[in-house]
């Protein structure tokens, strides 16, 4: 297959839960009702061969243990994108057991399986281990800043700068042509009319993830600590972008 499509194909209902496909978050959600969609996960498989699965289940924001209706499935799908998304192949099956009346703080979930891509990203393998990072959240708030005024001051073509490593490799993986590629960017200063651009909440929490070479800020109940609001109707767009130190660099850049 020349173009292999990776898809999550999930449920969930009354909990919190987050999967991450080789450490890094590919769906992260507070499903306080019934929720199901897919997902791709292609830009989380930085080559081919075997990849991991993981998945967490907590306790919907507000509360400390999981409810008794909480409830995650999922399995994975295979499109052939040159046949016009053709469906292959699904894989993968899990479903979370009743939680009954435990007291459970998070149930997790690990697991993996193969993957054949034919590209190698060159993303967070080469970013540098987060715990050796000295000030490392003030170090990545000062890239949060910089963003923030970028937008404020509609500097977007320096933010287009900024996330062309991390736009190359959406485009690499999910085979995106460079007209392709554009017309996501314009969508998205499409979705900035009307928005403005808020401030970084001061409880924000540092995020690691993909083995502590990727940050993030995340608000207290686990959306962007990025994001825009329409003032108007209350409406938000959430920058679910993260952050890593490339090898040899002391500054922390899009990814």
């Amino acid at each position: 297959m020349q173009q292999p499509y990776y898809v999550i194909d999930f449920s969930a209902s009354a909990c919190m839960f987050e999967i991450r496909i080789n450490d890094y978050p590919v769906i992260h959600m507070n499903a306080t009702h019934q929720v199901s969609t897919m997902v791709p996960i292609n830009y989380a498989i930085l080559e081919k061969g075997k990849q991991k699965i993981t998945a967490s289940i907590l306790p919907v924001v507000g509360q400390t243990e999981i409810d008794q209706q909480a409830e995650l499935r999922f399995n994975i799908k295979l499109f052939d994108v040159v046949n016009n998304f053709v469906f292959d192949k699904q894989f993968g099956e899990y479903q979370s057991k009743p939680v009954e009346d435990k007291k459970l703080p998070v149930i997790r979930y690990e697991s993996s399986f193969e993957a054949e891509v034919p590209y190698t990203l060159n993303a967070w393998q080469n970013g540098t281990d987060l715990k050796d990072v000295k000030d490392c959240r003030e170090k990545l708030k000062l890239v949060y800043d910089k963003i923030i005024k970028l937008i404020q001051d509609g500097k977007y073509d320096e933010y287009k700068r900024l996330i062309a490593g991390r736009e190359g490799n959406m485009a690499q993986s999910m085979y995106l042509s460079g007209q392709e590629s554009e017309g996501r960017f314009k969508e998205l200063l499409k979705e900035f009319e009307g928005m403005k651009v808020q401030p970084l909440p001061a409880d924000a929490i540092m995020m690691q993830y993909a083995d502590n070479k990727v940050a993030v800020l995340k608000r207290l109940n686990g959306d962007a600590a990025l994001y825009l609001l329409d003032p108007k109707t209350g409406e938000e767009l959430m920058l679910d972008i993260t952050f890593y130190i490339p090898k040899g660099k002391t500054d922390f850049e899009i990814i």
